[in-house]
């Protein structure tokens, strides 16, 4: 796809997702949102040029996502649940960090492997994924105990 028309095929997506979250149309919102989605163009054809959107699905880390309609529900209840139970106690939830391991492969499919790992998880309330090292990701979670405080997907 040629440059102008990936940049303005970028400009349209993001514009679309501005308003969406934004949830309006008035016109000083979308404007903003232009100047915003012309950053986030940029920006994109940048990486693009660098070569780093070039991605090769995994099916089988693919496959893995079929929890993610019963994760989120489930880790909203755990969320809640830990921090009535705090309120209650009245102490503060601090969350733990934790290292998991999650090997990638190199190249494009380990591209593609980190970044659904980081969308797919971080989609879920208990952990958050910081960082990714060599074999293993750290995450931020706020119910160890929990598998999903323990694990990207």
């Amino acid at each position: 796809m040629p440059r102008v028309a990936s940049f303005l095929v970028w400009i349209v997506a993001l514009e679309l997702v501005w308003a969406l979250l934004v949830g309006t149309t008035q016109s000083t919102e979308l404007i903003v949102g232009l100047g915003a989605a012309a950053i986030g163009a940029t920006f994109a054809e940048l990486l693009r040029s660098l070569g780093y959107f070039r991605f090769r699905v995994e099916r089988k880390m693919l496959a893995k996502a079929w929890k993610l309609p019963w994760l989120v529900p489930f880790d909203f209840g755990v969320v809640t649940w830990t921090l009535v139970r705090s309120l209650a106690r009245g102490r503060r939830v601090r969350g733990e960090w934790v290292r998991v391991p999650f090997p990638t492969a190199p190249g494009a499919k380990g591209r593609w492997q980190r970044a659904f790992g980081v969308a797919t998880a971080n989609g879920a309330a208990n952990a958050v994924v910081v960082d990714y090292g060599d074999d293993d990701a750290l995450l931020h979670s706020l119910e160890r105990r929990v598998f999903s405080g323990r694990t990207v997907l």
